[in-house]
């Protein structure tokens, strides 16, 4: 036989094995749809052929995840027990609805009962099915907010949002990118930003989440003629339950494994992940090493499921879809349903040989702790960690959950050894220190494990970025230098390192700091902030035209930027004498943050100038009572007594100042003055 007929029956036989064997063997066979060319369609495609369970999904958590002001059922009372009081920063909020409108309003008052400052926005968008509680965003070109208040359904009360009994970031925590598509369809979100997302907002988790991308499928459908590969499975689109179990978890894990920190591998994002695939390959998930008893999160099932000896003996067997039907709500399914499922596997026959046991007792109530999570206040929420024994925590302990006060030390949930697991566990340590706990030590274990991880990848630009950053929180400024130097060699688009660059240059070489700033603005016209910094960089060149251009630039993309407000105000009355134009700026750079101590600042000295010794006093106290360390208002209140005759007064005002700044000569010789 000719050698060539013969090599092309060899290899036509090993070919045709292996896809009889591929066929038996389905993992071995790729879905079409995992490939990052196959578009999404949307809900309504999927609504023509599958009716019954889209309108059922429609009623999940997930399917009403994420949705505008009266597009769900109005369950809020917005005229009774509407009004939340953060005594920790004195601040009053109080929610209203006005036709189809949505509104939060923040305000302050004085000791008097005065309102001193009042600021009301809309609701643009609600996160939360409500099931537990719904939670309020705003969106101002495109950059979307949460709102300090939030409805809990299960107590029927407003309280402040979650996380923000411990850090009221008022109007101004950013709806990051993962934090979006956890709770939301996927959106194009604005590469060079934090929290912008361009075009259509998408509304709710769609059916895509967890069977992939449609269009292969919908193609596929539309054209029935067109031939089969002859698999029994409809490889145009995923079906979870013909994945291993591993990868069905994965697609439950995308958004139900939170963990402490979640860092993605490089060039990866929330959207690369797609049904089918290992979530390890798009992202590594950091937790809490030695869980402390009792802490669970709102979205924490993935992760609790894994440490139950149920879920680890199953071997497989058991998923998330054990015991939930992703396309039913769980209201719909009463107790006994859950504890059926407890029945297929635990025998009647064996518990009813144990004490306290029963076939009509309530597994979950006893093996499943119900109660308040970590992270999330007033929402009774099942532990998904099943166990023979629970403890109950105290109030006491509840609260100390939420305290926190020991440092974590973060493990990788998919224990992975790769070349860079080193690089992303100190990334997540970096990301721990900025987000959720500024203890320093996060920062010498992050440059640690970095400089052990670049040893081995050098070239790896999230790590040399991270470390840049992790000496810079550290107050350091030629390693970062160099660093940021480094990335933007590697990557000369890596906006962040440039606008990091721009800063360390400020005072140094302002020249240097421009440029910077520049190549970052090129990248992303639409970042506040780099032309806040912007502005800073001109305004130290004498530039004042330019500089005032940069800041009004900022406030147009963030109408409520407050300190782009006041730095306006500072060039208006300290380069331009334009008491009336600053006096406009510092009260809105007030308005839009109440705390704005340099504002307020500048309005006790206009009013200084005015002789306005009333007015003064009250924005320096005001100053004092958010901060006691800012020492420039004690020169103001020094300046007021001494005006209204009253030296003594003036001298501790004046030796208060000293102690705060010890070679203050202007204060010293005032102080001086006033002993003769």
């Amino acid at each position: 036989m000719n050698i060539r007929i013969y090599t092309a029956v060899i290899v036509f036989i090993f070919v045709t094995l292996f896809l009889y064997y591929a066929l038996l063997n389905r993992e071995y066979l790729e879905y079409y749809n995992l490939s990052s060319h196959v578009s999404y369609v949307g809900n309504e495609e999927c609504s023509y052929c599958h009716q019954d369970i889209y309108n059922s999904y429609l009623r999940t958590g997930m399917g009403r995840s994420f949705y505008k002001p009266n597009d769900q059922p109005e369950i809020e009372n917005f005229t009774t027990g509407n009004r939340v009081f953060d005594n920790k920063n004195n601040l009053h909020y109080e929610v209203s609805k006005d036709g189809e409108s949505y509104f939060q309003l923040e305000y302050r008052e004085n000791d008097s009962g005065e309102r001193i400052h009042e600021l009301k926005r809309e609701v643009d968008f609600i996160v939360g099915s409500g099931n537990n509680n719904r939670t309020y965003l705003t969106n101002v070109n495109g950059y979307i907010n949460e709102m300090p208040v939030t409805w809990y359904s299960e107590k029927s009360i407003w309280d402040l949002s979650p996380g923000y009994e411990n850090i009221n970031m008022r109007f101004n925590r950013p709806i990051v990118e993962e934090c979006m598509h956890c709770h939301n369809g996927y959106n194009s979100f604005e590469k060079f930003s934090v929290n912008r997302f361009t075009d259509k907002i998408a509304e709710g988790i769609s059916c895509e989440r967890c069977h992939g991308p449609g269009q292969l499928h919908v193609e596929k459908h539309k054209s029935p003629n067109k031939e089969s590969n002859g698999d029994h499975i409809d490889r145009t689109i995923v079906n979870p339950e013909h994945l291993s179990a591993d990868l069905q978890m994965d697609v439950c894990r995308q958004c139900h494994l939170q963990g402490e920190i979640s860092v993605f591998k490089s060039g990866k994002s929330s959207t690369d992940f797609r049904p089918g695939m290992q979530l390890s390959s798009v992202k590594t998930v950091f937790i809490e090493d030695q869980l402390p008893k009792g802490d669970f999160r709102i979205a924490s099932h993935g992760g609790r499921l894994s440490l139950s000896a149920c879920f680890v003996e199953s071997q497989g067997a058991m998923t998330c879809t054990t015991c939930h039907n992703p396309h039913e709500p769980v209201q719909d399914r009463s107790r006994d349903y859950f504890n059926n499922q407890c029945l297929n596997c635990h025998h009647p026959q064996r518990l009813s040989k144990l004490d306290s046991h029963s076939i009509k007792g309530d597994c979950t109530r006893c093996h499943m702790k119900q109660g308040a999570t970590e992270d999330i206040l007033h929402v009774n929420f099942t532990d998904h960690w099943i166990r023979k024994n629970i403890e109950v925590l105290t109030d006491n302990e509840n609260r100390m959950l939420r305290k926190r006060e020991k440092t974590v030390k973060l493990i990788d949930f998919f224990d992975e050894k790769d070349d860079a697991s080193d690089i992303r566990k100190g990334i997540a340590y970096v990301h721990f220190y900025e987000n959720r706990h500024s203890d320093p030590s996060y920062l010498i274990k992050a440059g640690l494990l970095l400089n052990k991880g670049l040893e081995r990848l050098p070239n790896h630009i999230e790590g040399n970025y991270n470390l840049g950053r992790a000496y810079q929180l550290q107050g350091k400024k030629m390693n970062p230098i160099v660093l940021y130097k480094k990335v933007i060699q590697l990557d000369p688009n890596h906006m962040w390192s440039l606008y990091q660059l721009g800063k360390l240059y400020l005072y140094d070489d302002t020249q240097q700091s421009l440029s910077y700033f520049l190549r970052a603005i090129n990248l992303n016209m639409d970042n506040a902030k780099v032309w806040k910094e912007y502005g800073d960089a001109l305004l130290l060149t004498e530039n004042i035209k330019e500089a005032k251009r940069a800041y009004k630039r900022s406030i147009k993309i963030d109408p409520y930027f407050a300190t782009a407000y006041n730095k306006i105000g500072e060039l208006e009355l300290y380069k331009n004498s334009d008491l009336q134009s600053a006096t406009m700026n510092f009260l809105k750079a007030i308005q839009y943050n109440p705390d704005h101590v340099f504002a307020m600042h500048n309005m006790a000295n206009i009013a200084i100038i005015e002789k306005d010794f009333d007015m003064a006093e009250n924005y320096s106290k005001r100053v004092i009572a958010y901060d006691p360390s800012f020492s420039a208002s004690y020169g103001t209140l020094a300046t007021v007594s001494m005006e209204r005759g009253k030296n003594e007064e003036a001298k501790v005002f004046l030796h208060k100042l000293i102690s705060l700044e010890p070679n203050n000569q202007q204060a010293a010789s005032m102080l001086k003055g006033l002993n003769y």
